[in-house]
């Protein structure tokens, strides 16, 4: 029994040990969840980066919004033409959002493990949920697409028909969705966005997935110029992959994949009609 007593407080020991060598980790609880591990979950304890935080969402969305629409309206026909606005506007959003995002990054102390970067546990692991959701998109595209775009008025995609057997243009076009689509949306709507919203909402079970559903809405509204079917559609994506990056440990390293070659593919088959 006394054997035992002192084994107790060893271990009690060393977990304390641990703590104090953990300043990341709240003091209050140690998550034992996969879903929630605190390693890669992000918090912020100072008021003023709270503060920071939720004006730099405020700005980011506001502004991203802003630079969408009017690019989206007035110079869609010249997103691939490096000489017109539509082009620069599309490189001054990148530039906006990850440049807020590093702000709060160096104020947040965050590291890239807390912003999806960490690695893979099994290389496998983001090929299975990469390929799962690149099979959901395109049947998204077949059965689900159609409907939401009797909605409203249809997409105009003539500005992407200078792909047309154009290798040129095409490859300025990957380059585009692969940085400013697949690997940036990822990277601020699903990792920054969902993380700062459940830091706000209180960093519980119950506000990962509301901040999911919220990330997803504020995603869907941001397509406002592709009308009400634009909305639902992209919002229903966005769900999607938010509940994807939760269930994959908070890592958006198959959100990029899936991402970015679903883009691909539709710009391939463009170029080849």
């Amino acid at each position: 029994m006394l054997l035992n007593y002192y084994l107790d407080r060893l271990k009690s020991s060393m977990f304390e040990m641990l703590l104090l060598v953990q300043p990341q980790l709240p003091m209050t609880t140690v998550s034992t969840d996969k879903l929630f591990d605190q390693y890669v979950r992000p918090a912020l304890f100072s008021e003023e980066n709270r503060i920071l935080l939720g004006t730099s969402l405020m700005i980011m969305l506001a502004g991203t919004f802003t630079l969408q629409f009017v690019g989206h309206t007035y110079f869609a026909d010249g997103y691939l033409d490096v000489e017109s606005p539509g082009f620069w506007i599309i490189i001054g959003n990148a530039v906006f959002v990850t440049s807020i995002l590093l702000l709060n990054k160096q104020a947040g102390e965050w590291t890239w493990s807390n912003l999806g970067f960490a690695k893979p546990k099994t290389w496998w692991h983001p090929i299975l949920i990469g390929t799962g959701l690149l099979a959901t998109l395109f049947l998204l595209a077949v059965y689900v697409q159609p409907f939401f775009l009797e909605l409203g008025p249809q997409r105009d995609l003539t500005h992407l028909m200078v792909i047309r057997q154009n290798k040129q243009v095409l490859i300025l076009a990957l380059c585009l969705v692969w940085i400013t689509a697949a690997f940036l949306q990822e990277l601020i709507f699903r990792a920054f966005l969902i993380n700062s919203l459940d830091i706000f909402l209180g960093r519980n079970k119950w506000s990962t997935w509301v901040a999911v559903f919220t990330s997803a809405v504020i995603f869907g509204l941001l397509h406002a110029w592709q009308g009400i079917g634009g909305i639902l559609f992209t919002g229903i994506i966005g769900l999607i992959f938010g509940i994807a990056y939760v269930l994959n440990s908070r890592r958006i390293w198959p959100l990029i994949f899936a991402h970015g070659l679903m883009d691909t593919i539709s710009l391939v088959g463009i170029y080849n009609m």
